[in-house]
This record gives C-alpha cells, structure tokens and sequence, in this order.
C-alpha cells in the first residue's frame, strides 16, 4: 500500500524517511481555527486527523498519515506565533516551567473509510530564560513556524532542563510510535462473526484462522471488519474498523465515558444478555468447581430494579491527566498495563446519579483556587487523594468524604457551604486524612467539617444510619429483594436463633429480627459492630446483639447458646479455611451464604459439600448492572 505522509514539514519529512523507505509527501493546508476541541490533545488529534483526510481526497488508496504538534502550558495551547512580540510571549510563559508537547496522529485510508488515531506525549521543563536568551534565539529569525516559538533542536541544553519522553516527538514526529501504529495500520483487514462475548470480561469472541480472536467492544451476534492489532496469551486480539452487521443485544451507552472509563464493561449490552452472561457463568464456575450438582440448584438471576443510579456509593479517584487536575474513576485497563491505571477526569457517573455533575466542578474549582493537586500512587505526590460519595436512595440524603494525603483543612468550611449550595442533598460532609501509600480509601482519621455524621437510608422497611467507614450493600433496591428471598429460603422459624457473620452495619440481622427468636451479629470491625447497635436501637429492636471480633476466634469458644441457622456474608476472598472449619464444626442444620464472587462461593460450597451439607438453592442477584459481579444466595442443609 501506498504511504502518504500529509505535511509540508521538512522535520517531519526528514524523520519518516525512518519509519519508511519509501513515502510521498503531500502538504496539506487546513483551516485549524474550525477545530471546536479546548483539550490541547484532542485539538492536535483532530488537527492530524483533517490533515490526513485532506491528502486522502487525492491518495482514496493510500495510507496517509497526518500529524499535529501542539505545545501545552496546562490547558493553554501555544500555537505558531503571529509575530516577534508573541514569541517572546510564550517564551517567558515558558521559561522555568514544565510544559508538554503532544502529538496527534492520524492514519487514513478513504478506500474504506478505515481511520486509526494516535498521540505522544512529552514533558520538556525549560530552565529560568534571561531576556537575553529569549532575544538572542529570536534573532535567528526561525520562530514563527514552531509551536510554542521554539524548535528544541535549535535551543538544545540552552532552554531545557529536563525532558522526560521521545525527543523525536519534540521535534514534531514520535518515530517510534508512527513506526507502531503505521504497522498496526497496514495489517491486513477480515471479516469474522462474533460468537459469544468472553465473560467475565467484555470482548468479543470469534475465531480467525483456527485462532481464537477476541474483539473489544463488539456484541455477540454481529459481523465485524477488524484488524489483529496483538495478542493475549494464546489468543490474538482484534480492532473493530466498522461494524458490518449489528447484533440486536447491542444497546447504546448511556455514558459518555463509556469505553475509556473502567468503572463499566456492558453498557454496550441489552440488559437481558447481561443477566444471561451472568447466570452462565455462574453454572460454569460451579461446574469447574467440581460441584456439577450445584449447577441445578441455580434459580433464575433477578436483574436490578434500577439500571443506572443504582450504587449508593462510589469512591472517585483525583489524579492528573495531560497536565490537569483530573477527579473521577481509574481508566481502564489496556492489556499490557494491568497494575496502575491514570485517573480519567469524569462530566458524569449514571451508575451513581446526578449528584456527580453537581459536586464535581466545585472540588475543582476549589483544587484550582487552592492550587491543590491530584494524589498520584506511583509518585506520592498531590494533596487530593479520593471523593467518597454516598447517597441514601430512598431519602435522598448525600455524604461527601474528602480523603486527601494531609491533614491540612484549610477552606474547608468554605467548601463545605459550596457543595451544599450545588447539592441541597448533602447533610454530611467530612475529611478523612490518610497518610499511607495504597490507593485504597482507608479511614485513618476522620473529622466532621459540616453537618450531620452520618446519612439515613431506609432498607425492608427499617431505618438505616450509614457513616463513612459503614458497610451497607451498594445496591439498597437490589439488597431488598436479596433480603426478601434469604427469608422465603432459608429455614426460619419463630423459634429459630440465628449467627450472623461478617455482619456489617447490620442490614441483614435486623431485617430477619422480626422472624426469629434471637439474632447474633459478629463482625472484626468494631466501627461496623457499632453501627448495628445504633440501628437496632434506632428500629428498636431488643432480639439482636452484636459482639467485635473475628469469625476465627469468637467461634472456637464455647457458645452461650446454639444456634439453628448460620449465615454468612464475607468479603470477597470468602471465608478463610479456618473460618469454614469453625463454621463447619457447630453442626448447625442450615447455612446460609451472601457470597459477591462466584469463585469464592464455589470453593467454599465445596467445602460444605464435603463436610456433610447439601445445596438446597442457589439465586442469583445482579448488583451490579453494566458490570461482571454479581451477588449469589445460597442455602445449605444438613440430614
């Protein structure tokens, strides 16, 4: 295939010849001011991307690819300047500062209207610039065709400090990334069909050459033109070019950020085949398990009553992206980088609700005001770590915890009058300092700056006090029929006495209170044990006790009383061996386990398997709609 470099550059000319021994060069002219896109990448993408279409109206069969460099200060694009004076301009801008220099790749083919995008990314930090040195490089007169007023080879050591990336992108052509890309490019196109989507994750599946091919983003069903763009193990993974045929399971995102965002996987799924991929694979755990019996006790999974705005809470992540202070969720995960993913700045959240777009610009604004940057993992530097969100869904009642990576508080008074005037929800709003180096949210010291300390929900017909560290199920619609099918399956009676494990603020224990004689709840964290005392205090209910401590150890001693019925909600690993034999060991007739990962439930079903028990019923929960978990209820008996 003919390659056509769009550009008029002889930079650019001079470092292809790198990439390709043989190319046509077509310079092009493009009006960049009709460009709508602030975000300086994007503005340098979808400049490189009209320069490549705008050679391609005379190469339809060529490969051309355009490029676009743009030299950022923040936010602030530094173009060509107009003239001496703003060249000296955004010089002095740019003196003692770290600035970047991006650039947007385009690879076009009109033939098949087939487009690839690309960028590269470097920071240059100039050293303190005399007025001198900025007039001596002007006098060379070479300024006014370079973005940012500089050319690095031309200023060398002279300017610039520090550069942390491909120098050859400053130049204005990352030679290693077009090298990349164009092959990627230039691999052949086929056609396959989609059999099945790789559940747990969200690929689809198909098969190219008797090779098992996995394709992002398409739908069980539809026929797709894709390119091998890698591998994964012992698969080769495809791009999509164009959807040829789409599948009637496709639905449209109700996200913006969907794609890019890895808070979701399935928005691009129907409901219904959400569900079913769930309940599969569900059964086929079970059966890899070696509990082939289990499958059959599976019911049929009951979908969430509310597909979006259905998480009560969610932990945001503040970062940086491309220079700026970025406040939203993790990105998701490319298969060469698995362990620490960058902050992707977030306008919305649907799973969580409208809260987001009310709360979100006055944190940043007030990081601005403040001059307050993200938290960032991988250095330890920034102030702003995560905004903890939590909503009551049937009150209507908002928590905010800033968690930052200091104590300082400073304008937080201020802050907290701010977002309740964009949130008339809110009624409570803390800090939580955390000075550790993971990036989970740990509640190392927690202050009330306004407000109540805690918000009200109402769950099966109870009212629910929920604080910062609280555990209350994400999904309080979905954890309501959980609750409603836990007292239909498991044997209860009004004589019953029930342990509770893992016990959390206690949503469980006090909504079978009314059906049982006497409930016991155990949780390690006294914080959580706590809190279940104060909502049996507040529902008034007298039948329920709560005791601190591990499973472990509060089950080797010797019971004040036995109990008939155990149920069990650990976190996600599941019970410990130690824990399973401790359970096992009361020899009560019935175990009830909330389990949130299959594969946690079925090794431990098999250990109650083999210890005597037998699976009365399996019902699966989706907690989590454009999600793979899932929540399962299972009820095991004994002779």
């Amino acid at each position: 295939m003919e390659i056509v470099l769009a550009s008029a550059s002889p930079r650019r000319r001079e470092l292809m010849a790198r990439v390709a021994p043989e190319f046509r060069v077509e310079p092009t002219d493009v009006d960049e001011s009709a460009i709508a896109e602030k975000d300086p990448l994007a503005f340098a993408v979808a400049a490189a991307v009209l320069k490549a279409k705008a050679a391609a109206e005379r190469f339809p069969e060529a490969a051309v690819i355009g490029a676009d460099t743009v030299v950022a200060l923040g936010l602030r694009i530094l173009g060509k300047p107009a003239d001496r004076a703003g060249a000296r301009a955004m010089l002095r801008a740019l003196s003692g500062r770290r600035h970047r220099v991006l650039t947007g790749l385009a690879f076009y083919r009109r033939a098949e209207d087939r487009l690839l995008t690309g960028y590269d990314l470097t920071y240059v930090t100039f050293r303190e610039l005399t007025d001198g040195m900025i007039e001596g490089y002007l006098d060379q007169g070479t300024f006014l065709d370079k973005a940012g007023a500089y050319a690095v080879q031309e200023v060398g050591d002279a300017f610039v400090a520090r550069m942390k990336g491909d120098y050859d992108n400053v130049v204005g052509f990352p030679v290693e990334k077009v090298r990349r890309l164009l092959a990627r490019f230039l691999e052949p196109a086929f056609t396959v069909t989609v059999e099945d989507i790789d559940f747990p994750g969200s690929d689809g599946r198909a098969e190219a050459g008797g090779r098992k091919l996995l394709v992002p983003g398409a739908v069980t069903g539809e026929t797709v033109r894709v390119q091998a763009v890698g591998e994964r193990g012992a698969a080769r993974v495809g791009e999509v070019i164009r959807v040829e045929s789409a599948s009637p399971r496709r639905a449209e995102p109700r996200c913006r950020h969907f794609g890019a965002c890895g808070g979701c996987a399935f928005q691009h799924l129907d409901y219904a085949t959400q569900l079913e991929l769930k309940e599969r694979h569900l059964r086929r755990t079970l059966d890899e398990a070696g509990l082939p019996n289990a499958a059959a006790a599976v019911g049929p999974i009951a979908g969430s009553p509310d597909l979006y705005a259905y998480r009560n809470k969610m932990e945001f992540a503040f970062g940086e992206k491309h220079g700026a202070l970025a406040l939203g969720l993790r990105e998701k995960a490319a298969s060469g980088r698995r362990t620490y993913r960058r902050t992707l700045p977030l306008l919305e959240c649907p799973i969580f609700g409208p809260a987001v777009e009310r709360v979100f610009p006055v944190l940043a604004e007030f990081a601005r005001e403040h001059r307050l940057e993200g938290f960032e993992p991988a250095t330890g530097r920034g102030q702003l770590r995560h905004l903890v969100l939590r909503e009551a869904k049937r009150t209507g009642e908002l928590m905010a915890a800033l968690v930052t990576a200091g104590n300082g508080d400073a304008g937080l008074d201020a802050l907290a009058g701010r977002l309740a005037e964009a949130a008339p929800g809110l009624r409570s709003f803390v800090h939580v300092a955390n000075s550790r180096g993971s990036d989970l949210v740990e509640f190392e010291r927690t202050t009330l700056v306004a407000g109540a300390p805690f918000i009200e929900e109402r769950l099966a017909g109870l009212s629910f006090r929920i604080y910062p560290p609280s555990f209350f199920q994400t999904n309080t619609a979905g954890a309501e029929l959980l609750y409603r099918r836990l007292r239909e399956a498991a044997p209860m009676t009004k004589a019953s006495r029930v342990l509770g494990l893992y016990c959390g603020s206690g949503a469980i224990e006090l909504s079978i209170a009314g059906s049982v004689e006497r409930v016991t709840g155990i949780d390690s964290s006294p914080a959580n044990v706590a809190n279940a005392v104060e909502n049996a205090l507040v529902n008034r209910i007298d039948n329920v006790e709560f005791v601190p401590g591990t499973v472990e150890a509060l089950l080797a001693e010797p019971r004040r009383e036995p109990a008939d019925i155990v149920i069990v909600d650990p976190p996600r690993a599941g019970l410990t061996g130690k824990a399973l034999r401790r359970v096992v060991a009361l020899g009560v007739p019935a175990v009830v386990y909330v389990s949130c990962n299959p594969a946690s439930l079925a090794r431990d079903l098999r250990g109650f398997v083999e210890a005597g028990y037998r699976i009365a019923s399996l019902s699966p929960f989706d907690f989590f709609p454009h999600t793979p978990h899932l929540e399962t209820l299972a009820v095991l008996t004994r002779p």
